[in-house]
């Protein structure tokens, strides 16, 4: 037995010969002849079944007359497996018999011995051209199953017609999308099967390609949104054999854009609404700042004068009520100016940057302390803490809440208010941590409300807006605030602050 080598992609023939001197002499010739050829011998019929099956051959050689096994029954096995599988035969003049035998099975193509080398090669390259035939007809017809099955499980919507426009085929999706059945559109005009395909037809029937939307009803009866290509096909001598429409269904992209478009009116109506009610603010803001502030003056100052000029001559009863009227009006001017800021606060522009948030809770806290001399007030603030923002509305936030830290903290004998920060979930979170009175986490929906107290006035003094500028300002800024806190506990107030790429 002898093998040579080829490549992958080369044929392989197998010759079967017992007289060794031949069988060298033969698989020499043959291997300078065909050096793309694998090539493997065998001495006999049996020998060569079982290299069969490993050595799988294209091409079969084989002696007639063999001991162990003869060269017909190997043939009529070897056909029984695989009946195209071309075989050559080598043969005496005296196999006679054995020759016609190998023509009953199919065999059509032998050599006589001895053995005329050009023969054998002509013989050789005969079944070679027509074993390359078949694999470039197997190649191609692989390939047409291929293009088949793409076209038919394409998720487009595809059309193919004659170079007249006539309707020739459908795929599945053509029926999913439209609901319509082969039988309904084959054979029609292709100007038939699309909307306002007569005008499509005029600009494609000269070989031109177009491109566009359409819009159509499908199977369930709803508006069936489309876009559309449809292009000629070309053949070798340049004449257009056919016209493939390629339909891919936009339905749900043409809804979103309109709701989004439905949508964008609204907000743009919406942001009138609101510019309307800004300006409406302002002016609230104007008629609160001077027409309310004024009588409010007017009030103050007559308290004094009637406390000045007659305070002698009145009871101290009535004293107490002039007193009472006045303590109010500054109450309610300060309550006028604290609505006045926060509405200014939530409709000033804001111009972020870079802020040392440290150095900002450093003055804020000394600040506390220079209001509040006798008290024992202690803040830690972790150093190195920057943030991203406008400056002016961010020193308020801290304002704020250092200043409630301080207020809620003032009934205990030591004061202590941190800022620090933590991570978490690859988030930067400030926090403002006291010791003070703390709240019922009940009630923590309340917080941020404006004007909602958690505690009486006569607990700690204020208006219950502090807390509300807070939250508008940080998420004015795209973060978030909350609380925790326990009664008689202390709270922690945390917020967190995009940066510039947010």
């Amino acid at each position: 037995m002898a093998v040579t080598a080829a490549p992958d992609n080369g044929f392989r023939l197998l010759y079967v010969e017992d007289d060794e001197i031949t069988r060298q002499t033969v698989l020499t010739l043959l291997g300078r002849r065909f050096p793309d050829l694998a090539i493997c011998g065998a001495r006999n019929g049996a020998e060569a079944l079982e290299l069969y099956g490993t050595f799988a051959p294209d091409l079969v050689i084989t002696d007639i007359k063999m001991p162990v096994m003869s060269g017909i029954e190997m043939a009529r096995r070897l056909l029984a497996r695989t009946p195209t599988l071309p075989i050559i035969v080598t043969s005496a003049h005296s196999d006679m018999q054995y020759l016609l035998e190998s023509i009953e099975l199919g065999i059509a193509r032998y050599v006589l011995k001895p053995i005329d080398s050009g023969k054998l090669f002509a013989s050789i390259d005969a079944c070679l051209n027509t074993l390359s035939l078949q694999r470039e007809l197997q190649a191609q017809q692989a390939f047409v199953r291929k293009l088949s099955r793409a076209v038919q499980q394409s998720p487009s919507s595809i059309v193919i017609t004659d170079p007249q426009g006539t309707v020739e085929y459908v795929n599945p999706k053509f029926r999913d999308l439209t609901g319509r059945e082969e039988a309904e559109v084959l054979g029609r005009p292709l100007a038939a099967v699309l909307p306002g395909g007569a005008e499509i037809w005029d600009r494609v029937s000269g070989g031109a390609t177009w491109h566009g939307e359409l819009e159509d009803v499908g199977r369930d009866g709803l508006p069936l949104y489309q876009f559309c290509s449809i292009s000629p096909v070309i053949d070798e001598a340049g004449a257009i054999t056919n016209f493939v429409a390629v339909q891919e269904d936009i339905s749900e992209r043409v809804q979103n854009e309109r709701k989004i478009e439905q949508l964008n009116q609204s907000l743009s109506a919406r942001a009138e609404e609101l510019e309307i009610a800004n300006r409406d603010l302002e002016g609230f803001s104007y008629t609160v700042s001077h027409d309310l502030r004024t009588p409010l003056t007017n009030i103050n100052g007559y308290c004094q004068v009637i406390l000045e000029l007659y305070g002698g001559s009145l009871e101290q009863g009535c004293k107490d009520f002039i007193n009472t009227i006045f303590n109010e009006t500054i109450s309610m001017n300060q309550l006028i100016r604290t609505l006045l800021e926060f509405s200014r606060i939530s409709r000033a522009e804001m111009v972020k940057s870079p802020v040392d948030l440290s150095e900002m809770a450093g003055l804020i806290a000394a600040g506390q302390q220079l209001a509040a001399p006798g008290r024992k007030l202690s803040f830690t603030i972790e150093p190195d803490m920057n943030g991203y923002g406008d400056p002016n509305l961010l020193k308020v936030v801290l304002e704020n809440l250092f200043s409630n830290a301080c207020k809620y903290s003032g009934k205990r004998e030591q004061s202590r208010i941190e800022f620090g920060r933590m991570e978490s979930e690859g988030e930067t979170v400030y926090l403002v941590r006291d010791n003070g009175a703390g709240f019922d986490m009940t009630h923590a929906d309340k917080l941020f409300s404006p004007f909602q107290r958690l505690h009486s006035e006569r607990e700690f003094s204020g208006f219950g807006v502090g807390l509300a500028t807070v939250q508008r300002i940080i998420q004015r800024h795209g973060g978030r605030v909350w609380a925790e806190g326990e009664v008689d506990r202390g709270a922690c107030f945390y917020f967190t602050l995009p940066g510039p790429q947010a």
